[in-house]
């Protein structure tokens, strides 16, 4: 029996694309799944025929979306990091404490996952699962906003759905608290040297933490090719998608207690910027060597405080091995 509660979402990692895998990890995230339907009408007429007929409408593709959406745990999240990012090394730091690494991937074919959710029927009824299968995970967010636990969203492209059949029994990590706002720390400084983080050291900045910064969010999009819905695949996708050309963007909003933001604006010069969130031994941190901001200058408040909210871009500077690096220390042996 089950309640409208017990709502469950795993995810497994594919050795073939779009071959079955039964899940090997579950997210506490309501992960609302699109399914997408397209069709054809005919055009053709036909006296006293003009309404178009079931016999002129077919199916042509189908394919869906999701996004698993959670406040950030201290051990598991690395696999969804991972799903995104495609590249990852994991060290042991310390007893009992292991440093996963991601990088941005640079090979195709992707990775592709199953995904399934077990959604509870009205009245208890046995558990109602929607299997979706050659799901490619095309971006991630990280997102800390003043009094809240850190966001985390990882958003997939669903191939094909199954709804026959039960769904797996889910199981949680033990061990698993959540990284807050509270935990967090940034650092971002034009003229800061930026150390890279290593496979069991953190990345840190030559420079002291910023202390007017409200939020910050980051969003790492890898633009995943939208084709592969060739002749014999019935309106599925025959391939895994292929890796576009990445973009990493994001927001901050700041209290205006200095120009140097302002100026990096005007200047479009490069600012280096880790940000940091600690929860005993689990670390979630995100390092990106090079961001440059848009939007705008400060302006009058109403009385208030004047804060700035700022957009901007992460770039390859030429000097850095990497455009983001994503740590993640926690228990897990692995991602």
């Amino acid at each position: 029996m089950t309640t409208q509660l017990d709502f469950s979402c795993g995810v497994g990692l594919e050795s073939t694309f779009a071959t079955f895998a039964v899940a090997s990890r579950f997210f506490e995230s309501e992960a609302k799944a699109k399914w997408d339907v397209k069709t054809t009408e005919g055009k053709g007429l036909r006296p006293t025929k003009g309404v178009t007929r079931t016999s002129r409408h077919s199916i042509t593709h189908v394919e869906g979306s999701v996004d698993i959406a959670l406040d950030a745990p201290t051990s598991g999240l690395g696999f969804l990091i991972n799903a995104v990012m495609g590249s990852v090394t994991t060290n042991l730091v310390t007893a009992g404490t292991y440093q996963q690494v991601h990088t941005l991937s640079t090979t195709d074919p992707i990775q592709t996952y199953s995904i399934q959710q077990v959604v509870p029927l009205l009245g208890g009824a046995a558990n109602n699962a929607h299997s979706f299968r050659g799901c490619a995970f095309d971006s991630l967010t990280i997102e800390a906003k003043e009094g809240e636990y850190v966001a985390f969203t990882a958003s997939a492209i669903l191939s094909r759905l199954i709804t026959a059949g039960a769904g797996a029994a889910p199981s949680y990590p033990s061990n698993d608290g959540l990284f807050s706002y509270v935990h967090g720390a940034i650092t971002l400084d034009p003229v800061a040297t930026l150390t890279e983080p290593t496979t069991t050291a953190l990345a840190s900045l030559s420079s002291s933490s910023a202390v007017n910064v409200v939020d910050f969010s980051v969003n790492v999009k890898r633009n995943l090719d939208q084709k592969g819905f060739n002749l014999g695949g019935a309106g599925l996708r025959r391939r895994a998608p292929v890796l576009g050309r990445p973009e990493i963007t994001g927001k901050i909003t700041v209290e205006y207690t200095d120009n140097t933001l302002r100026d990096a604006y005007l200047s479009q010069g490069s600012v280096p910027c880790v940000l940091t969130f600690t929860n005993g031994s689990a670390v979630l941190q995100v390092v990106l060597p090079a961001i440059r901001f848009s939007g705008e200058l400060p302006t009058s408040n109403g009385g208030d405080v004047v804060t700035q909210s700022i957009p901007f871009k992460a770039f390859d500077n030429g000097t850095a091995s990497q455009p983001i690096w994503i740590v993640y220390r926690s228990a897990d042996t692995a991602p």
